[in-house]
């Protein structure tokens, strides 16, 4: 009689791991249907895009409202593929907890509570290293914005002038008013220089969006960068931006720079932090 003691039968423990292997496949199937359903909406909306894209390069310039359609799709193409990204993700991890249930049943913890813990554990580890913040540190708010990101209308940004003969091109602040279409670096813009010319009028400029560097709309929340960084900020009562480097930086965030041929020698400089651009790669 003690022999029996209390623990359910076997054959329990198989019947309620078949059954919890079962549910899971249902959701994977459910999740597939929903991934193709996305797929389909989302290469919809690309089709959309080139349409518009393709009518902007035989026609010339989108009228204002094709313009602004054209920027809802883009918006509506990005929250689809985060939308996708997001299924796929539920669908592998559903995968790996099945795998893993299985293969704990054909190994005798039935239950398989101890290896879908460890599957679990690994799987989230592994999406966090590869989280596009861990790869590539540039894409924290703690420097400018990610430079192939969709510009939105009316955001300000530096642009660079095409380089002059024997000279570098000079940044000076834009406004985009207007997205020509376009992917990541090669996406196009119209920008403006809101400073007037000599004529009265505002220099338009076609760009691509790495010719272009976001500036954030204010300071709160960036991080400050180290001494000794190479910067591209603005120069104080203009819109055009110099090399600098970081000194120091305030209390309040704000930068204290050294500009790059700065007449006076060893002059220090204050520019907020928000127009304190870190040049990257963009020489």
């Amino acid at each position: 009689m003690a022999a029996r003691g209390g623990r359910p039968r076997a054959g329990a423990k198989d019947e309620a791991a078949t059954h919890e292997e079962r549910d899971l496949w249902s959701k994977i199937v459910i999740d597939l249907k929903d991934l193709t359903r996305q797929s389909k909406r989302a290469s919809d909306q690309i089709n959309a895009i080139k349409t518009l894209e393709y009518r902007e390069d035989d026609q010339g310039d989108l009228t204002r409202q094709q313009l602004a359609e054209l920027e809802k799709l883009y918006q509506d193409q990005k929250r689809a593929a985060e939308d996708e990204q997001a299924m796929l993700k539920s669908v592998l991890e559903r995968n790996d907890l099945l795998i893993a249930l299985r293969a704990a049943t054909e190994g005798g913890d039935r239950g398989g509570v101890l290896s879908r813990e460890r599957v679990k554990r690994k799987h989230d580890e592994t999406i966090s290293a590869d989280s596009p913040s861990n790869r590539n540190p540039k894409l924290h708010r703690s420097n400018s914005a990610a430079p192939t990101e969709v510009l939105q209308l009316h955001s300000d940004v530096a642009y660079r002038l095409p380089k002059q003969k024997g000279a570098e091109g000079e940044w000076i602040q834009c406004t985009v008013i207007g997205i020509l279409g376009g992917e990541g670096g090669k996406r196009r813009y119209e920008v403006q220089d809101p400073e007037p010319d000599e004529a009265g009028g505002h220099g338009k400029y076609r760009a691509l969006a790495s010719a272009l560097i976001p500036i954030p709309k204010d300071s709160a929340g960036l991080a400050p960068y180290p001494n000794g960084k190479q910067v591209l900020a603005r120069y104080p009562e203009t819109t055009t931006f110099y090399k600098a480097e970081v000194i120091g930086t305030k209390r309040d965030g704000t930068c204290r720079l050294r500009f790059e041929g700065e007449e006076e020698v060893g002059k220090e400089t204050e520019v907020e932090r928000r127009l304190v651009l870190d040049v990257g790669d963009r020489r």
